[in-house]
């Protein structure tokens, strides 16, 4: 009975011991269902910010590839330019020679007192190139009178389509982030992710530092400065190189906006005149060989040796050998380049870019002495003592006399024409200048080498009024329409081929998410307790099991405060991704086996993701304030969103398109206007269609 009896007394002890075990896995369940509503909304979040940012990345960078292509077509229509002029200064050149035969050199006669004149057998020999020259002539005269204004019109049009590809690509953006949010929309639809204020604050901060960096010097200092608090100098420089792209004081855009400024619209950047300086440099590195270098020789080389002089004296002799080199012949230098009047030091010189051409021939004389001189000791008991003194070829000033000569010049204005040999083009003796020369070729040097020095100067007074633009009729062309309006990149992201970071911010309210404490499921949860969770400032504590979800907002500081009003929620569940644009030519490297540096004249851009600045993150969780960069921009979603967008927009359809077609000519602007009209307004209707939609979404937030 005893065994019995202790039996039944233990039986309720199990029941306990179960009851301690189903709580024990109640809580392990309950906090396991909260984890996986938390893990999988999370990932939700960070995949589409991850996707969103990418693809404004990535279409920022078929942005930059698409100016690259334009800026490219640009260059070929500038050289096509260029061609017109070499043909019309080639042509020009044997079109004159009659003008130059009868240069005073060529008046004696051949065999007096027969009165037959060089001069008279030179106008019969060189009769077929004066016909070539003015059959040439004439023709290309006229389409230098109007292809140039044809290219001009194109490569402004190009400029203009540039900006509006750039601005539609910029509307793409904010519609691409509104769309890929929603295709991550999964499950309840109450349980929506957002766009905080800070999202919108981050696209426009792009696009701000993009083509606008230079106009806010203060962000640098402004960052410094709040960074100071809490970091070392040295901390915060980094800190703001990272964010700025390598900068820490004075910013740069990393696109620049460059207009010719002709007629008193459009603003240039401080890069413009370097930006222009290096549009000319491309145009001329590729000229085609007859543009660049219009060089050929008919020469004859003969060599004259004297006999070996020695110098005898005691105890030995000196040796001296001479040999005279001879070359003679017909030689043709000429090119034409892209080109101002003088340097271009500050913006209004832009408008001076154009075209000039220059041809010389000559009939020439080279003579080269090479003399050797050689000390040679007797030695009796061995070899003499042999030591060179002297081995080396002395060339001597050479003779040339003019057969043909030619400059012509394309410019927008005739003000901007050279008048003078001194006026721009050169001086005399110069070599391997932008009118032709090869520095690897001894013999070859541009027109304006002393070979030519007869034929340059009677270029200066025939034919009448000289060559090098005095007689404006003839030798100057107004038909440019001077460069284009174009993207470049900023000089300091040349060298670092990478741009401004892309930063993308995207939310969901904790209270919409179905954890344990949600309404919506078993609505339980303990009391929220600010002491446990934002004591005084203090780090986060958990005190108790809790099956509360918490947000980072939730709190008594100013961080916290600030998190409620950048991400539009008492307590969001948030995250912050970030991706860059870059530079990378896998199928070309410079002479030297280095990368080739980034430009916007080169379509290989592309986009990846990065990890988020600190100073990003920073901008998130309040530890730096948003306002304290960028002056008095809207803070709100839907006027970032209107203020961005249509200012961009006017600043492109209303000056952009409005400018190109000030430049249209009759008839051109009776067939362009209307198509580039289209273009503005289809493009405007497409921003304020993309302008609407999201403010009307943002509005039902």
């Amino acid at each position: 009975m005893k065994n019995v009896s202790d039996k039944r007394s233990q039986r309720g002890q199990a029941m306990i011991f179960g009851l301690l075990f189903l709580a024990a896995v109640l809580m392990v369940l309950l906090s396991l269902f909260n984890k996986g509503q938390l893990i999988k909304n999370r990932v939700q979040l960070e995949n589409a910010a991850d996707a969103t940012v990418y693809s404004q990345a990535k279409l920022s960078a078929r942005s930059q590839n698409f100016t690259a292509y334009t800026n490219r077509a640009m260059i070929a229509n500038e050289v096509s330019t260029g061609q017109m002029v070499a043909l019309l200064s080639w042509a020009n050149h044997y079109k004159n020679v009659g003008e130059f035969v009868r240069h005073p050199v060529y008046q004696s006669p051949i065999f007096p007192p027969a009165p037959i004149t060089y001069s008279n057998v030179l106008e019969v020999l060189t009769l077929p190139y004066r016909f070539i020259g003015t059959a040439v002539s004439a023709p290309t005269k006229v389409m230098v009178e109007k292809w140039p204004t044809v290219v001009s019109t194109f490569n402004s049009s190009l400029g203009v389509f540039q900006q509006v590809f750039g601005l539609a690509t910029l509307a793409a953006q904010f519609e691409m982030n509104i769309n890929i949010v929603e295709g991550h929309q999964i499950g309840d639809q109450d349980n929506k992710m957002y766009t905080p204020p800070l999202g919108w604050y981050f696209m426009m901060q792009n696009y701000l530092l993009t083509y606008r960096g230079e106009n806010y010097s203060e962000v640098a200092p402004a960052l410094t400065s709040a960074l100071s608090l809490f970091n070392s100098p040295d901390v915060s420089a980094g800190l703001v190189g990272d964010f700025l792209g390598g900068q820490s004081s004075q910013l740069e855009n990393f696109i620049n906006t460059n207009t010719p400024n002709m007629r008193g619209k459009g603003s240039n950047g401080n890069d413009a005149v370097a930006s222009y300086e290096r549009y000319a440099a491309i145009v001329n590195n590729n000229r085609d060989p007859f543009t660049k270098d219009r060089h050929w020789a008919l020469e004859k080389d003969f060599t004259v040796p004297f006999p070996t002089l020695p110098i005898i004296f005691f105890p030995g002799r000196m040796e001296i050998d001479l040999e005279v080199m001879m070359r003679f012949g017909v030689v043709n230098d000429g090119g034409a380049a892209y080109v101002t009047k003088s340097a271009m030091d500050k913006n209004r010189d832009i408008d001076g870019l154009g075209w000039s051409g220059m041809d010389m021939t000559s009939l020439f004389l080279n003579i080269e002495v090479d003399i050797r001189m050689e000390l040679i000791i007797w030695n009796p008991f061995g070899d003499d003592f042999r030591e060179v003194l002297i081995n080396r070829t002395v060339p001597l000033p050479p003779l040339g006399t003019p057969i043909a000569g030619a400059a012509h010049q394309l410019v927008s204005k005739n003000r901007h024409a050279k008048l003078t040999l001194f006026d721009g083009w050169g001086s005399f003796g110069e070599t391997d200048g932008v009118y032709g020369g090869d520095p690897d070729d001894k013999w070859n040097d541009g027109p304006l080498e002393a070979r030519h020095f007869a034929t340059v100067n009677w270029a200066l007074v025939a034919p009448a009024g000289g060559v090098f633009g005095a007689n404006l009729a003839r030798d100057v062309t107004d038909s440019y329409g001077g460069p284009p309006g174009f993207y470049s990149l900023g000089e300091h992201f040349q060298e670092r081929g990478v741009g401004y970071e892309f930063t993308v911010a995207l939310a969901k309210h904790l209270d919409d998410i179905p954890t344990a404490d949600h309404s919506g499921t078993f609505n339980i949860g303990g009391a929220r307790d600010e002491k446990d969770w934002d004591e005084a400032g203090d780090a986060i504590k958990y005190t108790r099991f809790e099956t509360t979800t918490r947000s980072r907002a939730e709190g008594r500081g100013f961080d916290a405060a600030y998190q409620r009003l950048v991400w539009d929620s008492d307590r969001p569940m948030m995250t912050v991704s970030a991706a860059e644009v870059y530079f990378a030519n896998p199928m070309q490297f410079n002479a030297d086996g280095s990368d080739e540096s980034a430009s916007l004249f080169s379509p290989f851009w592309d986009a990846r993701l990065r990890e988020p600045s600190d100073i990003s993150l920073f901008l998130a969780t309040g530890e730096v304030d948003w306002q304290i960069l960028f002056g008095t921009v809207p803070r709100d979603s839907i006027g970032i969103v209107n203020w961005l967008l249509t200012s961009v927009a006017d600043a492109v359809v209303d000056e952009g398109i409005g400018y190109v077609k000030d430049q249209l000519v009759s008839p051109l602007d009776i067939l362009l206007a209307p198509p580039i009209t289209d273009v503005g307004n289809a493009t405007k209707r497409y921003v304020g269609d993309v302008t609407s939609t999201i403010t009307s979404e943002l509005g039902d937030l």
